[in-house]
């Protein structure tokens, strides 16, 4: 009788980008010198990383504010260390995008060209920049920890009516916010009173992941929809609703990650207990994305990028 070996296949690891309103401050400090990435930020019309007299590298509140070059400045990075991890032989079963970190996580994917994500995210600020200041209110984000869904509801929701929703879920007491900001403020003021052991704006003018923003769908579809998108080697999961994104399905999901809500806390426990994943690698700044993954599940452990 003989016995034949069976070949021991790899665990499965997924890739998780992160999006903007985190410091890159020392995530440009690991990436500035590649060769890869300068490259990419002369393409960008961005500033010179590489030159030892970096000035606003220190003023980590510049890189917190939503603006189209730090939006850029987080894309660039997240897609250099992508291809940092596959050049070491890091090959991920699934890539997230969190939030604004899609369009990255697409690249990483192969759904696109480095510069047609470019494009998109410059397509997707102006759309998003022009229609809110359109308008005569004003908007913005906040970020809650420490209540539940059914208390920002009824403690904070139902007291202003509509102008503010969740925006992203990120665990049973994490929670992202966003729409008006006169409203927006008032709910993060009161959720500080209600118990919220943090309660806080977040550094943008824009309502993201919020039904307000179907105003540009239309015009941002029909961009999209003109470009020629590559077959994925690798899946990017959607935050909207947990599926794999398909070649023909790119443009519906960038769209609709722009006004629906994010369920990243879904996502994650998906991959745990669907998908068997229980190790990750993070781009962008050191440890963002395993912070947020802890508030959902400790069993998975995140990876940071290292140079």
């Amino acid at each position: 009788m003989t016995c034949v070996a069976q070949e021991i296949q790899p665990q499965p690891v997924a890739l998780l980008i992160p999006g903007i309103g985190i410091a890159y401050s020392k995530a440009l400090e690991q990436i500035k010198y590649d060769h890869l990435f300068q490259t990419r930020c002369k393409k960008a019309g961005i500033g010179d990383f590489g030159n030892a007299n970096m000035g606003t590298l220190s003023d980590y509140e510049h890189f917190l504010r939503d603006t189209l070059e730090n939006q850029k400045i987080s894309y660039i990075v997240n897609c250099s260390m992508c291809d940092i991890y596959r050049e070491r032989g890091i090959n991920t079963k699934f890539v997230v995008g969190y939030s604004m970190g899609i369009y990255a996580a697409l690249y990483s994917g192969g759904y696109y060209s480095f510069e047609t994500g470019l494009h998109i995210v410059e397509k997707a600020f102006h759309l998003v920049k022009d229609f809110c200041s359109s308008k005569p209110k004003k908007y913005g984000m906040g970020l809650i920890l420490g209540l539940k869904a059914d208390e920002i509801d009824e403690l904070l929701f139902k007291r202003i009516g509509e102008g503010v929703d969740i925006a992203v879920y990120n665990g049973k007491r994490n929670f992202v916010i966003s729409g008006e900001k006169e409203k927006l403020d008032f709910c993060l003021e009161k959720a500080l009173q209600a118990g919220a052991f943090v309660a806080r704006p977040i550094l943008t003018e824009h309502p993201y992941h919020n039904g307000f923003l179907k105003g540009i769908s239309h015009d941002f579809s029909v961009f999209l929809k003109a470009i020629n998108y590559t077959t994925p080697f690798c899946g990017v999961v959607s935050l909207v609703d947990g599926d794999i994104i398909s070649e023909k399905g790119v443009a519906d999901a960038i769209v609709k990650a722009i006004h629906t809500p994010l369920h990243f806390d879904r996502v994650i426990d998906m991959l745990f207990n669907r998908h068997n994943i229980v190790s990750c690698h993070e781009t962008g700044p050191f440890q963002s994305m395993k912070k947020l993954v802890r508030y959902i599940n400790k069993k998975i452990k995140v990876h940071p990028f290292e140079r």
